[in-house]
């Protein structure tokens, strides 16, 4: 018998335990069953586990690491953190984060959400991998203009219309460049109906889908010919880590300034906060510099990573109580804490 309590209570506990473990009543049939209220019951639950009469195992997947998900959200204050398991590959390891990414959207997603989508490699893959069991009725919407230099499916109007495809939901498309020649040309875009249109659609999102990009001169904001390796160089030297669509922070996650930024056509990151749920994905090996950065800024809700970086992140900030795991073989809340 459990120490500290007596017959009586002993008897009590394990008949309101077996009805509601073993016979799946709910706790309303299982306090209508023994006479008692439901708040008594949820009481007699809660101190059966504290005593010892009910011991709860769950089997955990071996690929599972809820341990480092655990830490992610406690850490740096997130709604939610999805590890997905390591690869070796880089396009395995993308596929790998990508459809975790897509399994969450499926969960997440309701009638009416409108979902607001960067660029990026990786928010380029989830479309691969998302097929709803019902028909979504969302608007999938483009977060930041693109780049005749991006592949399609990296461009955020292109992974908009695949996400709208699969779903059965609308693509709203934002049909300018990421960046522009100077501050001028860029109000005056958004002074174009079409343009401010978009960007409001935008703005009024309830979840956002977006990558987090690097500084270095082989980032996709160069690759996309957005910004120039000499902008990019320039970045660093002001202590720029990482971007999200295109606004780029420090260590810290503090914004910098730069002249590229107000030449960006695309959401901001005031505009992020307004966002309910700010989904991030990312699988890069190189990305814990820019991770960490754009997770103090505290404008991600939820993170989507591969294990290495996860591990990565939290030694990077200090954090990680976790053992580092044996090699893997081949085929590898907005307080912004941390």
């Amino acid at each position: 018998m459990p120490v500290d309590i007596g017959p009586e209570e002993f008897e009590l506990l394990a008949r309101t335990a077996h009805r509601y473990y073993i016979d799946g009543r709910t706790q309303e049939e299982t306090a209508r069953e023994l006479g008692l209220s439901r708040p008594k019951v949820q009481r007699l639950l809660e101190r059966a586990r504290w005593a010892g009469v009910v011991d709860i195992h769950i089997e955990i997947p071996p690929w599972l690491h809820l341990d480092l998900e655990a830490e992610l959200r406690e850490r740096f204050g997130l709604g939610d953190a999805i590890v997905s398991p390591a690869r070796v590959d880089p396009q395995a390891q993308r596929e790998e984060v990508a459809r975790s990414a897509a399994r969450y959207l499926d969960r997440r997603l309701r009638d009416g959400d409108v979902v607001a989508v960067s660029h990026g490699r990786d928010a380029g893959e989830v479309p691969r991998f998302f097929r709803p069991a019902r028909r979504l009725d969302c608007t999938f919407v483009s977060a930041m203009g693109g780049s005749p230099r991006v592949d399609e499916p990296t461009n955020p109007n292109e992974i908009c219309r695949a996400l709208a495809e699969r779903s059965g939901g609308r693509a709203v498309s934002l049909y300018a460049p990421a960046h522009v020649e100077s501050a001028e040309m860029r109000d005056r875009l958004l002074q174009q109906d079409a343009v401010a249109e978009t960007l409001r659609v935008a703005g009024r999102a309830t979840v956002a889908l977006v990558g987090i990009g690097g500084t270095d001169d082989g980032c996709t904001m160069v690759r996309s010919g957005c910004i120039s390796p000499e902008e990019i160089g320039r970045l660093r030297r002001h202590g720029a880590v990482g971007d999200i669509l295109g606004n780029y922070v420090d260590a810290r996650g503090r914004p910098i300034a730069s002249p590229e930024s107000s030449r960006l056509i695309g959401l901001g990151m005031d505009d992020l906060r307004r966002i309910e749920t700010v989904v991030a994905v990312v699988s890069e090996p190189e990305k814990p510099p820019a991770i960490l950065g754009v997770l103090r800024s505290g404008v991600i809700d939820v993170l989507i990573l591969d294990e290495g970086n996860a591990r990565a992140v939290l030694e990077l900030a200090g954090a990680s109580r976790i053992n580092r795991p044996a090699p893997v073989p081949a085929a590898r809340h907005r307080d912004g804490r941390g």
